[in-house]
């Protein structure tokens, strides 16, 4: 890919050319971002386009790459490390992701994972996007493990196939739209399902469970 320009007007090109690449990602797909139809919306000359971006696939990356943005940071009071309840700080984060899969993200994400399966440079702009996502659930993650809230073997790569991962199917497959209660849901499913698993109850000699009574142990047989 060709160096960035450093000349103000250049840059100001270049600004105005991504943002109208942007726009017809975000309108018609990736396929329809091509330096005739870049020059067209943004009112430049091909010959112009193609000075900043030689090849296809450099342009096409490029409009992809303008479509990162961090994670906003989670507010404080949310956070598990602060005493919070490690499932609001990561309800915020899903919930950011929710909406980030409606916004203009929506059709960079969606470009980037079909294009990921051919390309080397798709790839890694994949893994750009995703890893972010993927490590904004860690911090809540290890603090519900140290807690005893979720099982020693949860990851936050395991957490975000059963959390981000159906909020993907349902935006981008099923084409649903994501609110805080599709989100919650979703959330509490993969909690439940990496909760910890409850010690089995003692039973008496003769295999029957045996209840608990009062605080000095004593029990006695159903």
């Amino acid at each position: 890919m060709v160096d960035e320009p450093t000349d103000p007007r250049a840059v100001r090109s270049r600004e105005a050319m991504v943002s109208a690449a942007s726009a017809l990602l975000a309108e018609e797909g990736l396929e329809a971002v091509t330096h005739q139809a870049v020059a067209a919306r943004a009112g430049v000359g091909r010959a112009t386009v193609y000075r900043h971006w030689p090849q296809l696939l450099d342009l096409r990356l490029a409009v992809l790459s303008a479509g990162e943005h961090e994670l906003p940071p989670v507010p404080a009071h949310l956070t598990a490390a602060s005493g919070a309840d490690p499932r609001a700080e990561l309800a915020f984060h899903l919930r950011t992701i929710a909406t980030r899969f409606h916004q203009s993200a929506n059709a960079v994400i969606a470009a980037v994972t079909g294009g990921a399966e051919y390309d080397e440079a798709m790839r890694r702009l994949r893994e750009k996007l995703v890893t972010p996502m993927i490590d904004s659930l860690r911090p809540a993650l290890t603090v519900a493990v140290e807690r005893g809230l979720l099982r020693t073997d949860t990851t936050a790569e395991t957490f975000a196939m059963a959390t981000i991962g159906p909020l993907f199917y349902q935006r981008f497959l099923l084409g649903n739209p994501l609110d805080d209660a599709t989100v919650d849901a979703v959330l509490s499913t993969a909690w439940r399902a990496y909760a910890p698993t409850p010690p089995p109850r003692p039973r008496s000699s003769r295999g029957t469970e045996v209840a608990q009574t009062g605080s000095r142990g004593r029990s006695k047989e159903k």
